[in-house]
């Protein structure tokens, strides 16, 4: 079965405009992410969907010369982008990761990757309990044909998978445990604001060698040594709530953490 990441990216954001090019040790945001992709052992394919608008150009020029496969579609009806994504690359197995999320875990993406393939009736996997930016989802084709048939409101198709955890009826959903030494909730690593920005630069600057990456882990253990560090931006609301459960929450309670 094809395993495909689809990473969404866009430059048109009401809080941090730009973000997925904002300068990070030397680089734009979404180079980091696409090297951590890169290291996957799981992947077949790494598709970037990015909007149709002509505002987007820059983005997609920036992307020339990496070894993705590029997709456009509509800004706002981000389900629609991804459906278009999936058929031009002929995704089975789907990773759907975001661009503004510099530490996302590759281990932890593949567990899911492995997880799914070797349990077809699987229709969604997630890792709970991981810090905000670091974990992704991963789904079938075929839940996504449902989610296109299901999400009918403008807020379903804006957030790709918002209808199957407010309806996890329909669905096999399977939430993993995360490694123990990154089950760090209290930590937010997403870039939505000026914040957050200055926290990766802080993690990177302490930790980013040229040409390497990142590791999720070391970052955690930096920010675990020195909690000043996750004091920037630890007020910051996130806008959607959050997809893994807190304690004690039941898991078909759960809500949707990573935005378009």
């Amino acid at each position: 079965m094809k395993k495909v990441a689809i990473l969404q990216a866009r430059l048109n954001s009401s809080r941090l405009p730009r973000r997925v090019l904002a300068d990070l040790a030397g680089r734009p945001v979404i180079h980091h992410i696409l090297d951590r992709l890169e290291t996957s052992q799981e992947l077949d394919e790494i598709c970037v969907a990015i909007p149709e608008s002509e505002s987007d150009d820059e983005l997609a020029q920036s992307l020339a010369g990496r070894n993705i496969h590029l997709t456009r579609g509509p800004e706002a009806n981000v389900l629609t982008r991804f459906i278009i994504a999936a058929h031009e690359s002929r995704a089975e197995i789907i990773v759907r990761a975001a661009a503004d999320n510099p530490l996302v875990d590759t281990d932890v993406m593949d567990e899911q990757l492995r997880y799914i393939a070797e349990n077809p009736e699987t229709d969604y996997i997630y890792t709970k309990d991981l810090p905000l930016g670091v974990s992704t989802e991963t789904f079938t084709q075929k839940t996504l044909d449902k989610l296109d048939f299901l999400a009918r409101t403008p807020l379903m198709r804006k957030h790709v998978t918002y209808y199957l955890v407010e309806n996890p009826a329909p669905f096999n959903i399977v939430l993993l445990d995360p490694p123990p030494n990154l089950a760090h909730p209290e930590f937010r690593l997403t870039l939505g604001t000026e914040e957050d920005l200055a926290l990766f630069k802080s993690v990177y600057g302490a930790l980013y060698t040229e040409g390497g990456i990142v590791s999720t882990r070391a970052a955690i253990e930096l920010l675990t040594s020195r909690p000043e560090l996750a004091e920037v931006n630890e007020h910051v609301v996130q806008t959607l709530p959050r997809l893994a459960p807190s304690p004690g929450q039941p898991a078909d309670e759960v809500r949707h953490q990573i935005r378009p």
